[in-house]
Order: C-alpha cells, then structure tokens, then sequence
C-alpha cells in the first residue's frame, strides 16, 4: 500500500476532498446566511473538548476522526449503553457474534467466546482498558462523555487496537452539592430506576455514588411454557469515586464500579429443523416464538477500582498515574437444539482478572511545542470452564451416548509491556506535525485440557495439559500533518499502525485439529499476529460563527495476517472451521458529520458513511473451501447513517422549555459470515426513534416521553448456524415507548 493507491479512485485525494466539502459548505453558507433566521441567529454550537491525545484538547483541532457524546447528548437520544449509539456515529455498531457482543468499527470487529481471540478495538473507563468481549456493552449512567475514535489507535491508548478505540469519561467528584433522580415506565413492562449524588466530604475531599436499575420483560414467547423471558433486560450497577486534593498541584482519584448483567437480549431462535433441514422450525414456526424446553442463561458481573492521581508538576508539566484492576465473571448455559428435546447442551464459565498500570508525563496543551509521553503494563489472566452435555434424548438422532460429557480447561496469562510517546510540533502557525510511536513487548502463556473422550462420532480430540507460549515485540508509530486554512478550517494527513495479537483457538476442537503434523512443533490451533497499516485524509471544519461544524475523513486500511475463521481439510475427508490468519483484508470509506443550528431552536445533525470493506485475498474461506476473494466483512454495511433534529420552544412555565427530537436511522444490507451466502444476509432497514419532552430551568424537572422504532419495523439483526447445523436468526426488538421523569437538585 503507497499514498498513489489514493490516486487511483478509492476515495479522494486531500485537495480534492477539501475542495469538493469546501465549496458544499461555502455555497450553502452563502445561501443560509441570506436567510432572515439564520443571520439574526444568536444560537451556537458547543466546543467539544476530548482527551483522546490525553490532555484536554478541542475535537476540532486534532488529527482523529472521532465522535464525541456529552452527557446531554446521550440524554437526548436515551442512549443507556454502548448499544445505543450504533446508530448515532459513523462506521460504529455492537454486533452480536459468536454470543458475544463485538465492536465493529469502519467494518472490522472480532471477539467472542474464545477467550485466546481478544477484540479489535479497545474499551476504556477513565483511562483503563476493559476491552474483554464480555465487558464491552458499558452502562452509561453518570457519564461525563463518550468519545469515539476511528481508526487503529496504537500509538497513546494501552492495548493493542486496530480498529479503534472507545472512551468513556464519567462525572469526576466536584466540590460543589448535586443530585438527581431518574425514573422511566414503558412498555414490556420497562422500569428503569436511577439516582445519583455528588459534593464536598471536607475542604480537600469530594465524593459522588451513583446507582442504577433497569427491568424489562422479554418479546418472545417460548411455547415449552408460556414465558416471554428471551429479550428481557436485568441490569443493577453502581459507581463510587473519592477525590483527594486540589485542582491546582494534585489530585487522586479513587473510583469503583460493579454492574451484574443477567439479560437475555440477542438471543437465537430456529428458523429450520434441528439439524438445519427446510426453513421453518417445526416446533414453532411463527416469528418471535420458540420452544425449547432449556431456556438459555445469561449472567455476568463486571467489576473494578482504579487509582488516578495527577500532580502538576509546573503549569507546564504535569505528571499522572492510573493504576487499576478490573474482574469479569460470565456464565452462559445454551440449549444447542432449539427444541422441546434434550440432545445437547453447552455450558461456559469465563474469568478475567486484570491488573494495570500507566504512568505519563505531558506538557501543557500550550506552545509550539507538546508532548506526551510514557509507560504501560498489563497482567490479565483469562480462565474458561466449558462442558457439552449429551441429554436424554439423542438415541438414535445424535452419534453420541446419553449424558455424555465433553469438558474444556483452558487459561491464557498475559504480560504486555509498552513504552509510547507523541509530540506535536507547531511547524509555522498554519501546519502541524503529530508523530507518536509505540513499542509493546508482550508475553503470552496457555494452558489447555481438552477431554473428548465421550465425544462419540463427533470426533472430538484429545489434549491433556497442553501448555504453550508465545513472546512478540511491535513497534507501531503514527504521524500526521494538519494545515490550517482558517482559524476553523482544518485538513489533515495520517499514516498509522497497529497491531492484534496472535492466540490460540480455544474450543471444541476435532481430533485432527489437536494432532501435530509430523515434523512440525507449531501448534497446530495457533495463529499467528494481525497488523494494519491506514492513511487517513481529514477535514475539520465551523462556518456560520459557529453554527454548522461538517467534519469529514477518508480512510484505507490494509489488514494482513487477518484472523478470521477457515475451512480446513485434512487427511481422510476431514474438514473443520478453524479461526485462522487466513486473509489480507482492505477497508476504505468516507465519513461525514455535520451538527448545525438552523434557527435558535432547530438544531440537525447528519452522521454517515460509505464503507468498502473486503478480503483482499481469501483462498479457502469461503462456502465449503471455495475462494472468498472479494467477499464483503460480516457486519460491513456499504452504507449507514442517521439523521436528528432537535426543536426546542421556550415556554413561561417555571422558565423553561419544550423540546421535540426525532431521528431516522439506516443501515445497509450487510452478512453475518465471510463465505456472503443467501442465508447470511441482513437486509437493509431503516427506523424511526423520537422524544417529547419539557424542561423546567427553575425547578430542575425534565419530564421526556421516548419511543424507539416508532414504526414497529421488524428486520433480522442477526443469524447464523449452531453446532448441529440449526439454522437461526435473532429479531429486532419491537415499538419500545416509556415516560422518563428527571430531578436535579
């Protein structure tokens, strides 16, 4: 890949993409400045200030193609977890796959059950990863902002991330007195409970706790026994921070978080016979109805405390520290028959234990010349216990004996240590150079106990105590210009690496899968290490005094050693799908966003992208082996976006206001496997979220009717196939409306 590929019609070049969004912009600024509402408008948009470069800094003056949610944002669009804003940032979405909810950013995700396959983009909490595939659908109560950032981040954030990055950032304890209570009632009998409260405990101490509840009731009937559990949400958490000091020379931030997860949304339902015959479930062949006589279980808890503390060391020096531990603990049990039968069961119990510690200098944000530099350590150990049982009655269906066990033991230990630094270099007024480097060495230990033995005819192997390692180095850097053509217009260059590590398949493997091959002292479930390499073209851009931001990025990404699942053949007819570096992969797109007020009450926003995503070159990977060169990337719509308005009116009462919010979101046809088969497509859909509410600015009241997917559009948000060939499709939850009341004291 060279900066000519960008010549040759994939996506525009620098010059003509500022010229092109350029001129859009300064024709329709023209146009709307002659219009009577828009020249006396007094109404301006927010700085958004993120710290995705690890200090304060303005969105709009840094090379990183990012989105950023405020707290009145998620608020606007009821946004409770991660999930909700899939459809509110470009090249962003939470997939489902393998079980197991997944960041895809600009077409790529990764992640699942397997607990030797980490994600490709990284989750942070104030500055700590928690980018386990089980902890990656955060809750957002007492969020300060969410900050979104496309593209491979190996430069500044602490794991190693190809794809990207999230950034949650929560309320910091303030020394100034606040409350709140939030409530909501809704269909499917939705309660949803929340309260928060933060102030002074002494003249250098403050504290704030927050808590959380959300109940739900499922939108699936199971027939086995009249419940309507599947879709049913039960989340409880809570949040505490302790702020020690003074803003001025030091502060210490002392926080803690636990949230238990027992829902039971993105569940499958068959749409086939058991072992994949015909294309309607003859237990239950209407929509959203199962019956199965083992309902699946779902239970989880996320958990963690962190130390921060920052000492300014001059005002133009500043030194911090982040030291932290986080725990998952995820139970899963699935009935693998989707019917009023016992032939197979699977239960996984999966464990992370997660110590780090990150320690950076920074220069203050002022100057020609900045700079942030620094160390990171992590040690997580990653342990799975998984059993497939046999039930009572696969005599004569299934090749195996009643009350069968098949047992798992597996432990990854990771040891990740990284030395980083960035600096930007004010080179005249008007051009900026950003050069960050990484160097990560990390160490990685298995141990794995596979017991087929009572496997039968499904062939599963053997391997007791197996242990292996694996050490690697990579050095990942980053380097950017940004030349400013106003004050509020900015373009920029980047070139950027990263990297994902290799690991093991840990699963239900088959007996050739474990077997070496003579002469070779590879492990034969290994694979190896994904890298990527982007350039990134951007605009960043305000017009109008401030009332229409448009930001724009053009991206192509190589991705070698891609991970992905292959067909495998072996000797004697054997063929098994194993998670392989099988592809060279390419994604290129273009994304825009634009906020703008078109009065003083009519705000609208515009997210959206077009993605190219495909394997380079997939010999093997696609329907029983053949070649998927050119396929499309699961979960890689073409095209995707939203559009928003707000409307607000004062009104007299109590000084405050009514607001009417709508929003339409679309998404393209995308598949939910490599191999792009009919029975893995998703169509295109489109819905419609709204909100009505009224503020008081007097009492501190917000009473919002919400609605989501007013239209009661009913599309497939996933599908796939089970262990013995079912064929299954999760559903889009149904019209979800609720009353939400809000105090602030």
């Amino acid at each position: 890949m060279s900066l000519s590929t960008l010549n040759r019609g994939r996506i525009p070049t620098s010059k003509s993409l500022t010229v092109v969004v350029g001129l859009t912009l300064a024709q329709a600024g023209a146009a709307w400045a002659q219009s009577p509402s828009a020249a006396g408008s007094s109404a301006v948009l927010e700085e958004v200030v993120v710290t995705a470069q690890m200090r304060s800094e303005n969105l709009q003056q840094i090379p990183i193609a990012a989105s950023a949610f405020s707290a009145e944002r998620l608020s606007e669009i009821g946004a409770l977890r991660l999930t909700d804003l899939s459809t509110a940032a470009p090249s962003f979405s939470i997939e489902r796959a393998s079980n197991v909810d997944t960041v895809f950013i600009r077409g790529v995700g990764g992640g699942g059950r397997n607990i030797g396959f980490s994600s490709r983009a990284g989750i942070y909490l104030d500055g700590v990863y928690v980018g386990q595939t089980n902890a990656v659908d955060q809750n957002l109560a007492d969020v300060e902002r969410v900050e979104i950032l496309r593209g491979p981040q190996g430069t500044l954030f602490g794991r190693n991330t190809v794809s990207g990055a999230v950034s949650i950032v929560t309320r910091a304890p303030q020394h100034e007195f606040s409350a709140g209570v939030d409530a909501k009632i809704g269909n499917l009998r939705d309660r949803e409970i929340g309260a928060h409260v933060n102030g002074p405990i002494s003249d250098t101490v403050a504290g704030k706790m927050s808590v959380f509840s959300e109940r739900r009731d499922g939108f699936v009937l199971n027939l086995f026994d009249g419940d309507n559990d599947i879709g049913k949400v039960s989340v409880d958490s809570v949040r505490g921070a302790l702020r020690f000091g003074n803003e001025s020379s030091f502060t210490a931030d002392l926080a803690g978080d636990y949230t238990r997860d027992r829902s039971l949304r993105g569940i499958y339902e068959s749409i086939s016979g058991i072992t994949g015959k015909g294309s309607v479930d003859p237990f239950a062949p209407l929509p959203y109805q199962v019956d199965d006589n083992d309902l699946p279980i779902r239970e989880q808890e996320n958990y963690g405390g962190s130390l921060t503390a920052k000492w300014n060391l001059s005002s133009d020096l500043s030194l911090t520290s982040i030291t932290a531990y986080r725990k998952v603990e995820a139970y899963r049990h699935n009935d693998n028959d989707y019917a009023p039968l016992s032939l197979l069961f699977t239960d996984y119990t999966d464990g992370f234990d997660q110590f780090t510690e990150e320690l950076r200098i920074a220069s203050s944000a002022s100057g020609d010349f900045r700079y942030v530099a620094g160390l990171f350590f992590l040690n997580e150990t990653a342990d799975t216990y998984r059993t497939a049982t046999a039930g009572s009655n696969v005599t004569g269906l299934l090749p195996i004996a009643p009350g069968a066990v098949i047992p798992i033991t597996g432990q990854v230990r990771t040891d990740s240590y990284a030395v980083f630094a960035n600096i930007n270099y004010d080179i005249v007024e008007a051009l900026r150079l950003d050069v960050g480097a990484r160097y990560t060495n990390e160490r990685r230990s298995l141990f794995f106990n596979l017991d087929g033995s009572q496997s039968g005819g499904f062939g599963t192997g053997v391997l007791p105590n197996f242990r292996d390692h694996a050490d690697e180095g990579r050095f990942t850097p980053a380097i950017s210009l940004t030349y400013s053509f106003t004050q509020n217009v900015n373009v920029y260059g980047k070139y950027s690496q990263g990297f994902k590590s290799g690991g093991w398949n840990i699963d239900f493997l088959n007996a050739k899968q474990v077997t070496f091959l003579p002469g070779s002292t590879q492990t034969p479930f290994a694979f190896d290490t994904e890298t990527a390499n982007s350039f990134e073209l951007g605009l960043k851009s305000e017009w109008l005094s401030h009332r229409l931001r448009a930001n724009a990025a053009a991206f192509v990404t190589d991705y070698k050693n891609y991970q992905t699942n292959q067909f495998i053949a072996y000797p004697g007819g054997t063929t098994v799908i194993q998670l392989n570096n099988a592809a060279k992969v390419n994604t290129d797109g273009v994304e825009l966003t634009v906020e703008a007020f078109l009065s003083d009450d009519l705000r609208i926003n515009v997210d959206g992208d077009y993605l190219h995503a495909t394997f380079d070159s997939f010999p093997g990977g696609g329907a029983a082996g053949a070649d998927a060169t050119g396929n499309q990337l699961p979960y890689a719509p073409k095209m995707s976006g939203s559009l928003g308005l707000l409307y607000s009116i004062p009104i007299r009462i109590f000084g405050g206001k009514i607001s009417l919010s709508g929003q339409y979101a679309y998404r393209d046809s995308t598949y939910t496997g490599q191999e792009n088969t009919p029975d893995e497509v998703l169509q295109s859909y489109g819905v419609y979220n709204g909100n009505l509410g009224w503020r008081s600015a007097q009492s501190g009241l917000e009473l919002t009717l919400r609605a989501q997917n007013i239209g009661g559009k009913e599309y497939l948000v996933n599908r796939g196939k089970d262990f013995l060939g079912t064929e299954t499709v999760t559903r889009s939850e149904p019209r979800a409306y609720g009353l939400e009341l809000k105090a602030r004291f």
